[in-house]
């Protein structure tokens, strides 16, 4: 894969990505989707945390286009289906639990 260097940009570790998909995935029924890439639009500062410390970073949709929800961040129109909170709490702290188990 190719990415492009003029602007920071988020570089997840790979086993910790694997690692953390998984458990969601176990725990969750395969919830978590895999995406490649370089999103170009956002960058934000944990990429500065990533430089001094592996980590994973995931983007947790909110848009429900059945009841007309497209969440787009920073605009003026933006909102997001509350159920979509609630799975990105269910999932990230299920996948804290877990890691704090493993280590």
């Amino acid at each position: 894969m190719v990415y492009l260097k003029e602007n920071e940009t988020v570089l997840n570790d790979t086993k910790l990505t694997d690692k953390a998909i998984k458990i969601i995935n176990t725990i969750y029924n395969n919830r978590v989707l895999k995406a490649h890439g370089q999103i170009s639009y956002f960058n934000d500062d944990f990429i500065y945390f990533q430089q001094k410390v592996t980590g994973v970073y995931f983007l947790l949709g909110g848009s429900n286009l059945k009841d007309g929800i497209i969440a787009m961040n920073h605009a003026p129109n933006f909102r997001v289906d509350e159920e979509s909170v609630k799975i990105g709490v269910a999932s990230f702290s299920s996948l804290i639990i877990e890691r704090t188990n493993i280590e």
